[in-house]
C-alpha cells in the first residue's frame, strides 16, 4: 500500500490497533480450526455446511490455547471490576457487574447477531447467492441504484447528516486486516486497479469487481477496487463457529471517538492540568484564527492523505476525524466544550485535582451527546410519534437492564446508518453571519486532508453552514464524490463508498434484506415485485434488474430502496434495525446519564440541566464568532425555528454548572 492513495484513504479508515491485529490473529485461528472441523468431519459424514456451522457454534474453545486466549482478551483493563466505580472505563468494560465474562460493550470485542450469520461455506467465505456461482458485484448494483441526482431535503440540514456519522463513530468501529506474520497493510489490487493475478492475491482479499463497461471507471480502465477483510474478533460465548468481526470503538455511547479506547491513547489526547484535554493553538489567519484546534497528529501522512510530515492532520480518539471536514469540524467543537466545562468546573471546585475534573467534564460531555442523540436526533431519524411509542426517550424507575447484552449488532454497525452516505453533499457552502453563502469545497478534495480548519474563519463557515445548508433526501441517490470520488488520489481515481459498503456486508455473512424483512414483521418476498410494498416498483424492478434472486438482495441495498416510513427518514427496515440498537444501548447501559442504578448518579437537578442542552448550544459556546443560531440545527432555518443571537439563553438554555458545585451534589 502506498501513502496517499486511495486505497490508503480506505485503510485510515478502518486502520487496526496493535491490539486488535494481536487478537485477530488468534480469532482468526479459531475461525480456521472451525473451518478444518466443518470440511474433515462434516463433509465426510454428509451433515450440510449451515447445519454444521450452528452445531459448531455450540461447542466451546475452553480447555485449549485459544480458549484462554479469548478469555484473556475479554478481561477489563485493570484486571477485575470494583463495583463501585464513579466514572465509566474507557474500554467500556465493568458496565455489567453481574456478566464480567460476557465482556459485553467492551471494545475490541465482536459484535452481536440479529440473524445467524450467512456465509458461503457456513463458516468464512462471503454471502454467496441463492443459485449460481456469485452475487452480482457490488460496484455493478452501486451503478443500478446510485445514481447522482441533487434532491435537496426541503427541511433537514446537514447537521442532522453529521450528527448521524458522529454516533456510528462513537458506537462502531470495523477495522481491516493486515498481513498476519509481518503487520504490513495490503491492497488488493494492481497499482493501475487491473486484478492481481491469483497467486499474488492474500487470501483476506475480497475486491470488489469493477464492469468493463462501468460509465465511471471503464474510461480509466480500472477493473479492481481493493477492499480487505474485516478483522476477526473471538464469538462472545468463546465458541467454535462462523466467523465475527471486531468492534474496535466501544460498543456504548459514550464519546469513545473523542476520548479513545484505551490509556494509552487517553494519555495522549490529555494535557494533565485542570482537567483538560490536549489542544493546540496555531498560527493561522482569519477570524477566531487564536483559538485552539485539535493537536498534530504523531504520525500525518500515515493518518491522513498528506505528502508531508507537517502537513496539517489532527489527533483525537477516533482516527477517522479527519475524514472530511463537518467531521473534523464537529470533533473540534466537542474538544472544546470538554475544556470549557472543565475550566468552570475547576472554579467552582478548585479543591479537585486534574483527574476529577477530567473524570467530571467528560461525564457532562458524553450525557450531553447522548441527550442530543436521543431526544433530538432520535424523533427525526425515526419519527417522534415512533420513538414515544416504543420508549426510546421516556425512562421509566424499571429502565436499566442488568441482564441485557448492550453489544452493537453487526446489522447496526454495517448498514443501520450507512443512509447518511445519501444525505452528504458534494459541495460544501461556507456561510457567513448573515447566512449568506460565501466560499464552498468540495468534498472530493477534502477527504482525509483538514487543512481547511486551520483558517480561522472556515471554522465558522462549516459550522454555519451544517445549521443552514440543507442535507441531500435519504434515498439510493449518491454524489459523485462518494460514488466516484472518495479519497481521490493523484491518478484522479476514487473508491465508491456504497460499493465497500455492500462488499463488506457479504464479507460480514449479513443475510440479505429478504430475512431482515421477515425479522422486521414484513412477509418474505417471493418475486421481486412484492418488495413494492415497502418501495416504488420502479425501484423493485431495478433490483431485478441486477439481482438474479429476492434472496440475493445485499440488506443495506434493500434498506436504503424502502420509502420514508410513517413518519421517520428510513423504511421499516432500517428503522427496525437501528430502534433495536438506540433501544438497547440506553437500556444496557449502567452509566447512561438519567440512569439512577448507578454507583453515583447525577441528582434529578442535574438531569434536568443536562436536558436543557442543544447541538444549537455547543455551536454557540465552541465556535470561533458564531454570534447566532437557530435552537434546532438538525431543521432549517424558519418561523418556528428562527435564527436568534447565542446570547439569548431563553430560546438556547445553556447548562448552569453551580448545581456541580460539590457542596451541592
Amino acid at each position: 500500500m502506498q501513502r496517499g492513495t486511495a486505497v490508503h484513504g480506505q485503510f485510515i479508515e478502518s486502520m487496526p490497533e496493535a491490539a486488535a491485529l494481536e487478537q485477530g490473529r488468534e480469532a482468526l485461528a479459531a475461525v480456521k480450526a472451525a473451518l478444518y472441523l466443518s470440511q474433515h468431519h462434516c463433509q465426510k459424514y454428509g451433515v450440510d455446511e449451515h447445519k454444521c456451522a450452528r452445531w459448531l457454534s455450540s461447542q466451546k474453545l475452553f480447555g485449549t490455547t485459544l480458549g484462554a486466549a479469548c478469555s484473556a482478551a475479554r478481561a477489563p483493563a485493570g484486571g477485575y471490576c470494583s463495583g463501585q466505580d464513579k466514572y465509566r472505563s474507557l474500554d467500556g468494560s465493568c458496565n455489567h457487574l453481574e456478566q464480567p465474562a460476557w465482556a459485553q460493550g467492551q471494545a475490541l470485542t465482536a459484535y452481536r447477531r440479529l440473524l445467524f450469520p450467512e456465509y458461503q461455506d457456513g463458516i468464512h467465505l462471503p454471502r454467496g447467492p441463492k443459485k449460481g456461482l456469485a452475487l452480482p458485484s457490488a460496484r455493478l448494483v452501486s451503478v443500478a441504484i446510485a445514481k447522482d441526482r441533487d434532491v435537496p431535503d426541503r427541511e433537514l440540514t446537514l447537521a442532522l447528516m453529521q450528527w448521524t456519522q458522529f454516533v456510528e463513530h462513537d458506537m462502531a468501529h470495523t477495522p481491516t486486516s493486515k498481513m498476519v506474520n509481518t503487520g504490513t497493510a495490503l491492497t488488493c489490487c494492481r497499482p493501475d486497479a487491473t486484478p492481481l493475478a491469483p497467486r499474488h492475491a492474500h487470501p483476506l482479499c475480497q475486491p470488489v469487481t469493477i464492469p468493463q463497461d462501468d460509465p465511471f471507471y471503464g474510461r480509466v480502465r480500472a477493473r479492481c477496487m481493493s477492499y480487505i477483510r474485516s478483522l476477526h474478533a473471538f464469538r462472545p460465548d468463546c465458541g467454535f463457529g462462523p466467523a465475527e468481526q471486531m468492534n474496535q470503538a466501544t460498543h456504548f455511547l459514550d464519546g469513545s471517538q473523542l476520548y479513545g479506547t484505551s490509556a494509552r491513547r487517553d494519555r495522549s489526547l490529555r494535557l494533565f492540568s485542570g482537567g483538560r484535554l490536549l489542544l493546540a493553538r496555531r498560527s493561522g489567519h482569519g477570524q477566531g484564527a487564536s483559538r485552539p484546534l485539535l493537536p498534530p497528529a504523531d504520525e500525518p501522512r500515515d493518518r491522513c492523505q498528506v505528502s508531508s510530515a507537517s502537513a496539517v492532520c489532527y489527533k483525537s480518539g477516533d482516527v477517522r476525524a479527519n475524514s472530511h471536514p463537518h467531521l473534523a469540524a464537529m470533533h473540534t467543537l466537542w474538544a472544546r466544550e470538554h475544556n470549557r466545562l472543565a475550566e468552570e468546573l475547576a472554579e467552582l471546585n478548585p479543591q479537585w485535582d486534574d483527574e476529577t475534573i477530567f473524570q467530571e467534564a467528560r461525564r457532562i460531555v458524553i450525557a450531553e451527546m447522548q441527550h442530543i442523540t436521543y431526544d433530538q436526533w432520535l424523533p427525526a431519524i425515526l419519527g417522534s410519534r415512533f420513538v414515544q411509542k416504543v420508549g426510546l426517550n421516556t425512562p421509566d424507575s424499571n429502565w436499566y437492564r442488568e441482564n441485557m447484552d448492550p453489544s452493537v449488532s453487526n446489522a447496526f454497525a454495517t448498514v443501520g446508518l450507512r443512509f447518511g452516505l445519501s444525505m452528504m453533499q458534494g459541495r460544501i457552502q461556507l456561510f457567513d453571519e448573515e447566512r449568506r453563502p460565501n466560499a464552498s469545497l468540495l468534498l472530493r478534495d477534502h477527504f482525509n486532508k483538514p487543512n481547511v480548519l486551520e483558517d480561522g474563519s472556515s471554522l465558522d463557515g462549516l459550522v454555519r453552514g451544517l445549521a443552514t445548508q440543507s442535507s441531500q433526501q435519504v434515498d439510493t441517490f449518491l454524489v459523485e464524490d462518494l460514488t466516484n470520488m472518495m479519497y481521490l488520489d493523484a491518478s484522479e481515481r476514487g473508491v465508491d463508498a456504497l460499493s465497500l459498503a455492500i462488499q463488506r456486508g457479504r464479507d460480514h455473512g449479513l443475510p440479505s434484506y429478504n430475512q431482515y424483512r421477515k425479522l422486521c414483521g414484513l412477509p418474505q418476498a417471493k418475486a421481486f415485485v412484492d418488495f413494492a410494498d415497502v418501495m416504488s416498483r420502479q425501484t423493485a424492478s431495478r433490483l431485478g434488474g441486477v439481482y438474479a434472486h429476492p434472496d440475493d438482495v445485499d440488506v443495506l441495498v434493500g434498506g436504503m430502496a424502502e420509502r420514508p416510513w410513517e413518519g421517520a427518514l428510513v423504511g421499516p427496515t432500517l428503522r427496525c434495525v437501528i430502534s433495536e440498537q438506540l433501544l438497547r444501548s440506553r437500556r444496557a447501559d449502567r452509566y447512561f446519564f438519567d440512569n439512577p442504578d448507578q454507583p453515583y448518579p447525577l441528582s434529578p437537578e442535574q438531569i434536568r440541566e443536562v436536558r436543557k442542552v442543544s447541538l444549537a448550544r455547543i455551536f454557540c459556546d465552541n465556535a470561533n464568532d458564531v454570534a447566532s443560531m437557530q435552537p434546532r440545527v438538525f431543521s432549517l432555518p424558519s418561523n418556528s425555528n428562527r435564527v436568534t443571537s447565542c446570547a439569548n439563553d431563553d430560546a438556547i438554555p445553556r447548562l448552569d454548572l453551580t448545581l456541580w458545585r460539590e457542596n451541592n451534589v
